[in-house]
C-alpha cells in the first residue's frame, strides 16, 4: 500500500491496524483474499504451505482482534445485515470499514469468515456474504419464474430478495445462466425460448389466439408450436374453436372482480395466508394480471406479511410492509439537509386539460407515502391552492396543476419545475424552459 498521509487519516483505525502487521503477513493475507492456495502462497514466500497457513491464520486473528478493540460491534452489525439481505456490497461496507485501497478491508472480512458470493460459478468480487452459495436459491427462483419483459427483470429480482446493488442484467446474461435475452428483448429460459416467447405474446394479446398466429409471432412453424404448447401446462386449448389460451386466465363467467386488488383480497380472505408463488398462481387463475400489477397490489395497506413470511391480510394479523424505495428518476432530486424535493415535468395534454398527473413512485416514496392508499397535501406558495400527492396500488399521482401552468404562461411542450418544501408542506411551481426554445414563445405557438 502506498497511501498518502491524508488517505491514512481518512481511512482511520483499519489502515492503522493493517500497517501494524509486518510486510510478509500483509502480503500473505492479500494473496489469500485473492483465493490463492496456501501452497502457492508458501512457494512465493519460500515456506511450506503449513507454515503459510499458520502465518495467515495468526495475522487474520490479530487483525480481527484489532478491529474489535477499535469497534467492538462491527462484526455483529455486518452479520445482522446479512441475516436479512443475503449479500452486501463492498461499497456499503466501505462506509464503516474505511480503507481507500480495499485491501485491508478484504483481508479483515476474509479473516472474519466472510466470502464473495458466486452467481452461475462466477465470483462477485464487489459483494460479500456468509456463504459462497448465498444467492443460489434466489437466482434459481428468479429464473424459474421467467419469462420477463426486459424492463421487468430488475423489479422481479428485487421482489425475490436480490439486492439492487447487484447488476442483475449482467448476472442473468452470463453464459451459465438459465436465462437469455432474446431478439425481441425479453428474458426467456434457454431450454424454453419459443414457449416463453409464446407465453408473453399471448399475455399481451389478452385473449385466445390460433396456433398459426402464435407461431408467426414467435418465428416457429405452426405444427411445432402446437406440439410445444400441448407439452406446457401454462397453455390450454379452447374447444371447439381450437384456439390457445393461458391456463391462468379465468374461464368465461367464473369470476368477476373490479380490479386485481379486489381479487387478491378475496383470495386471502378465502384461503388465508399464502406464499407469493401460490398467491400469484391463484390470482392469475381467477384474474388476468401482470407480474408488475401483482407487485403493486402488495403495497396495499390491507396486505402484509405473516411471521413466517407468507402474504396475508392486515386485518387478520399480518404486518403491513412499506414499499421498497423505487429507482430515482433522472428528472427528480431530493436534498435531505435542506428538506427540498424537486422534479421537472413537460406540459402535455393531460396537464393542459386539468387531469391528474402520474409521477414517479420515487417521489411519493420520498414524501413518506410508502403504502397504498396514502396521500399528502402541499399548499402552493402565493395562491394558497392545494396540490395532493397520492400513492395508490396502481400508480403515484399529483392532482391537477393546470391553473399553475396557465398562470405562468406555459404552453404544450413547456417544462415546469415543482419544488416541495417538506417541513412546511408548501410548494412552488416554476416555468423553467430555455427562452430560446420555449414553446410558449415560439412564433408557431
Amino acid at each position: 500500500m502506498h497511501d498518502t498521509g491524508e488517505e491514512a487519516k481518512a481511512d482511520g483505525w483499519l489502515v492503522k491496524a493493517w500497517r501494524a502487521l509486518d510486510p510478509r503477513s500483509r502480503d500473505m493475507l492479500i494473496m489469500r483474499a485473492e483465493n490463492r492456495t496456501y501452497r502457492s502462497i508458501g512457494r512465493a514466500h519460500g515456506v511450506t504451505h503449513q507454515r503459510a497457513q499458520q502465518i495467515i491464520s495468526g495475522a487474520g486473528r490479530w487483525l480481527v482482534e484489532a478491529a474489535r478493540r477499535a469497534d467492538p460491534a462491527w462484526s455483529t452489525k455486518i452479520r445482522e445485515l446479512l441475516r436479512t439481505r443475503t449479500v452486501i456490497s463492498d461499497e456499503e461496507l466501505s462506509q464503516t470499514l474505511r480503507d481507500a485501497s480495499g485491501v485491508a478491508r478484504a483481508s479483515l472480512l476474509v479473516a472474519e469468515g466472510l466470502c464473495h458470493p458466486r452467481a452461475w460459478s462466477k465470483e462477485l468480487s464487489d459483494h460479500w456474504a456468509l456463504k459462497t452459495d448465498a444467492l443460489d436459491a434466489l437466482l434459481r427462483e428468479l429464473a424459474k419464474e421467467a419469462p420477463y419483459r426486459k424492463d421487468e427483470l430488475r423489479e422481479h429480482a428485487t421482489a425475490t430478495g436480490i439486492p439492487e446493488s447487484l447488476d442483475i442484467r449482467s448476472i442473468m446474461s452470463a453464459a451459465k445462466s438459465p436465462l437469455t435475452l432474446d431478439d425481441s428483448g425479453v428474458w426467456v429460459r434457454r431450454g424454453a425460448k419459443k414457449r416463453d416467447a409464446a407465453y408473453l405474446w399471448l399475455a399481451d394479446q389478452g385473449e385466445p389466439r390460433r396456433a398459426e398466429a402464435i407461431s408467426e409471432a414467435i418465428g416457429q412453424k405452426a405444427q411445432a408450436t402446437t406440439e410445444a404448447l400441448r407439452r406446457d401446462n401454462r397453455f390450454r386449448q379452447v374447444r371447439p374453436e381450437g384456439t390457445w389460451a393461458l391456463t391462468e386466465w379465468p374461464r368465461d363467467g367464473a369470476y368477476d372482480y373490479s380490479d386485481a386488488l379486489e381479487a387478491m383480497i378475496e383470495i386471502l380472505t378465502e384461503l388465508g395466508p399464502l406464499s407469493r408463488r401460490d398467491l400469484t398462481a391463484e390470482l392469475r387463475r381467477r384474474y388476468l394480471v401482470s407480474n408488475s400489477r401483482i407487485h403493486q397490489c402488495l403495497i396495499s395497506a390491507r396486505v402484509g406479511l405473516t411471521y413466517d413470511g407468507r402474504i396475508g391480510l392486515v386485518e387478520r394479523g399480518a404486518i403491513s410492509a412499506d414499499e421498497k424505495e423505487p429507482r430515482q428518476p433522472d428528472n427528480a432530486v431530493h436534498n435531505e439537509e435542506s428538506g427540498l424535493l424537486a422534479f421537472r415535468l413537460k406540459v402535455d395534454k393531460d396537464i393542459a386539460r386539468g387531469s391528474g398527473v402520474v409521477v414517479s413512485p420515487w417521489i411519493t416514496w420520498r414524501l413518506g407515502l410508502r403504502q397504498a392508499p396514502m396521500e399528502r397535501i402541499f399548499t402552493i406558495e402565493g395562491s394558497g391552492r392545494q396540490i395532493t400527492f397520492r400513492r395508490g396500488t396502481a400508480a403515484a399521482q399529483m392532482s391537477s396543476v393546470r391553473l399553475e401552468a396557465a398562470e405562468r404562461g406555459m404552453a404544450l411542450g413547456c417544462e415546469l419545475a415543482a419544488i416541495l418544501r417538506l417541513e412546511q408542506d408548501t410548494m412552488t411551481i416554476r416555468h423553467v424552459c430555455d427562452p430560446d426554445t420555449c414553446a410558449a414563445r415560439s412564433p408557431d405557438s
